[in-house]
């Protein structure tokens, strides 16, 4: 894309933002889904540089716009159980606090339809893109990803940087307490094992495009290798 065609998309962004904050443009609304217009949710705004843009409403407490609705996603959404064919979320839920998000991932399954797809995206912190920017305290645990946004002040991560630094382990650990663990059938398709060996499975980006993996970002392409765990949970 152009730099030229960045510059206007982004413009556009910015004024249905503005417009729908002053009510000169409505905002998308929940209606939408509950009415079956809308089946597919994505956690985090969407812009229209975004291949999703046109396929799926974004969910954001910031700056909602005619694309993205008004929501938190640690709360609860207010349509019906089985309202949605696709939920995706990228690079969102590391901001969240970690015994935050079952609750999450049991309201995603409420929401879904029977066959109805949760794809998520997370960074994998084996992959030695990330681990090689991370800092580390004493012991070499992980404590701050400075790309990730925000703060460590005083020992803890502040405004908006992750908040823990997913592996394989601790994500299964996540789907393994939720309600996809009887309910549903959760495939890995992208991680890194505790042996430090690359799984590496097809992807269907037609479900939901994914920015961070070795199909179209550069920096794990040569070698071929995982930058995000990512997995399709299906609701049975």
């Amino acid at each position: 894309m152009s730099k030229t065609k960045e510059a206007v998309l982004a413009w556009l962004d910015k004024s249905d933002g503005w417009l729908c904050s002053r009510g000169i443009l409505r905002g998308a609304q929940w209606s939408l889904v509950t009415s079956g217009k809308v089946s597919k949710l994505y956690a985090g705004k969407l812009y229209r540089g975004h291949p999703q843009y046109r396929t799926h409403f974004g969910l954001t407490p910031y700056e909602p716009s005619s694309r993205n609705i008004a929501h938190d996603v640690r709360d609860t959404m207010p349509i019906p159980d089985c309202a949605v064919d696709i939920y995706q979320s990228e690079d969102v839920f590391e901001h969240v606090p970690y015994a935050d998000i079952p609750a999450i991932f049991d309201e995603v399954f409420r929401i879904l339809k029977p066959s109805g797809l949760f794809r998520l995206s997370l960074p994998d912190y084996r992959s030695d893109v990330l681990a090689d920017r991370t800092l580390r305290d004493t012991s070499g645990k992980f404590i701050f990803d400075p790309v990730g946004g925000g703060q460590y002040i005083d020992g803890q991560v502040i405004h908006g940087g992750h908040l823990w630094f997913p592996t394989y382990e601790k994500v299964l650990n996540l789907f393994e307490g939720s309600r996809f663990a009887s309910g549903g059938k959760v495939q890995f398709l992208h991680y890194i094992t505790e042996q430090n060996r690359p799984v590496l499975n097809d992807i269907d980006y037609s479900l939901g495009f994914v920015r961070r993996t070795p199909d179209h970002d550069s920096r794990a392409m040569s070698p071929r290798r995982p930058l995000s765990i990512v997995v399709d949970a299906v609701k049975l």
